[in-house]
């Protein structure tokens, strides 16, 4: 009876261990080489206030939040805010390197990836991104380079290397001669040779019939996916969808790494319309990867960022505890697309003869009429001049230098110099109705330029808010003729509105969440470090690309369990 009591007591404990064993976000060592395939998704730059965001524009939790099993480390050989490149090469190899690097460590060993070591397997490999392919994390997988800027370079370790290539950055794989940067090498008619096929455009999708493809769908990086060319250009989730089809062609499995690139470039703009609809066009790729997965029953889906960027928060002082996240709906372009339409249709005056009094440019009142094709009328007697430009006119009294329009008279928007008249260029702009951007470029003062426009009317339609006064003072008050001033002036605007805050410009150095689902989810759960994440897939595939991945992965679960 007592031994018959304790084999039932045995029996029923072993049968409770192996079911709480296998329930969800229970951490359990996976069987070595179960993970047939696997799709990596780098949301690059993503941090958990980006899918607080996502979640609230959206209305409801994004596809693969239930997935959440952790969060990772970031921090590089150098600094405990990473770059791209330094996060990069830990996720791809196992190794710390100083931010900058391409798959390089500091003492200038280049570790091959987790990438090479599913190639040397016998399967398939893919790269897909929304930059240039060369940009520093796609780059990390399958080149080595001690500067993440020699893309020239770093393009020349793609071809025959990696099966599958999508994204943008064709400029790098043209030879000089065709408008690209190789200085004599085309490296896309060497695809040709190799036997990929070269596609350009999302048409020519339904066309790629063998089992190695290059497509390059821009001279340089792809748009957000906003902005996209939706005719011309895939999208993220149809590039990941193709990279799966022809990938899953190989017997042997395949290795996939999917980036979310503009993420982290809208984090860098801090621009909350560009951010929201990339995770948004993100989470489709997931669902892409998650369908297989679901389907195939022996691929592992992992999707974490490389680091944070921005440092965005829900809600910001001015709102207290509110936040306005909905107010973005109505927006048709990001940042980007509001900057290039402002200046697109904006009348540029060149400032070359313009006087710089206190930081304030004045030009000739003649030629300022001129090139806004107003008109102006002296009159000698009374010593005004009349002036008609954009619809408004006023008077400018020579005499006491004022300017008089309908019942406001106005000091100090001009001033007289050996019979000429020079007027303030922005204070002009706002007496007919429109705004003045200046532009200038650091040691050519002959490239100065005023840029002429109603912003509000070029605006508005794109973003789909009203613009106050402050809001024109900001975007007036940088510099039009910067790459990213505008812009980044654009997003702060934008997220003022939303009631969103930012704490910088650049990474920040805080843990990132990590989602996965499939073969060996459950191995991901708690804090990992990025140099974890490829000892943990190359164990999970069988490619035994670290020679201590078993006591690794025994190290790993202690910790978990203990």
């Amino acid at each position: 009876m007592h031994q018959r009591f304790i084999r039932k007591t045995t029996a029923l404990l072993m049968s409770l261990f192996i079911l709480l064993g296998s329930l969800p976000g229970t951490a359990g060592a996976e069987a070595k080489g179960r993970a047939k395939n696997v799709i990596l998704l780098i949301p690059d730059g993503m941090g958990i206030s980006y899918m607080t965001a996502a979640r609230i524009f959206k209305g409801e939790e994004l596809s693969f939040e239930r997935y959440v099993k952790g969060l990772m480390k970031t921090y590089s050989a150098d600094t405990n805010i990473t770059d791209s490149a330094a996060a990069g090469t830990a996720m791809a190899t196992g190794y710390k390197t100083n931010n900058g690097m391409i798959s390089v460590t500091p003492e200038g060993k280049q570790p091959s990836s987790i990438l090479d070591a599913a190639k040397e397997k016998g399967k398939g490999t893919g790269l897909v991104a929304t930059s240039r392919i060369t940009h520093a994390t796609p780059a990390v997988f399958t080149a080595h380079d001690p500067s993440r800027g020699n893309e020239v370079a770093i393009a020349l370790d793609y071809i025959g290397n990696v099966d599958v290539i999508l994204g943008g950055g064709r400029d790098m794989f043209l030879p000089q001669k065709d408008g690209g940067n190789q200085p004599e090498r085309d490296l896309i008619a060497e695809a040709k040779d190799q036997g990929y096929d070269y596609i350009t455009s999302r048409s020519d999708l339904n066309r790629v019939t063998g089992d190695k493809v290059l497509g390059l769908f821009d001279m340089s990086d792809l748009k957000y996916d906003i902005d996209r060319d939706q005719a011309n250009v895939p999208s993220l989730a149809e590039m990941t969808g193709l990279a799966v089809d022809v990938l899953s062609r190989n017997d042997q499995g395949f290795f996939l790494m999917v980036e979310g690139s503009q993420i982290d470039w809208a984090g860098h703009a801090n621009d909350p319309v560009a951010l929201i609809h990339d995770v948004l066009a993100f989470e489709e790729a997931v669902n892409v990867a998650l369908e297989f997965a679901k389907k195939d029953g022996n691929t592992l889906v992992v999707i974490v960022g490389d680091h944070e960027t921005g440092g965005i928060n829900i809600g910001n002082t001015a709102g207290g505890y509110k936040e306005n996240i909905a107010v973005l709906k109505k927006a048709k372009g990001s940042a980007n697309a509001v900057r290039d339409a402002l200046k697109k249709q904006a009348v540029q005056l060149p400032l070359g003869s313009a006087k710089q009094v206190d930081g304030r440019y004045y030009m000739p009142v003649r030629e300022w009429v001129r090139e806004l094709k107003g008109e102006l009328v002296y009159d000698e007697a009374a010593s005004s001049v009349q002036v008609s430009v954009n619809g408004t006119a006023f008077a400018m009294n020579l005499l006491n230098e004022t300017i008089v329009q309908g019942e406001e008279t106005e000091e100090g928007i001009y001033f007289l110099e050996e019979g000429t008249a020079y007027i303030d260029v922005q204070k002009a702009a706002t007496m007919i109705g429109l705004q003045a951007g200046i532009g200038t470029v650091e040691g050519e003062p002959g490239k100065t330029k005023a840029y002429i426009v109603d912003i509000r009317k070029v605006m508005e339609p794109i973003v789909g808010l009203e613009l106050t006064e402050s809001d024109l003072q900001w975007l007036t008050s940088v510099n039009w003729e910067s790459g990213s001033a505008l812009s980044n002036e654009v997003g702060t605007v934008i997220s003022a509105h939303a009631l969103i805050s930012w704490g910088s410009r650049h990474h920040t150095g805080e843990e990132v969440p990590l989602y996965a689902y499939g073969i060996g989810a459950d191995e991901f759960v708690g804090l990992i470090d990025n140099t974890d994440l490829p000892r943990i897939l190359s164990y999970l595939m069988g490619v035994e690309h670290f020679s201590d991945e078993t006591e690794f992965m025994q190290k790993l679960e202690n910790r978990r369990n203990h």
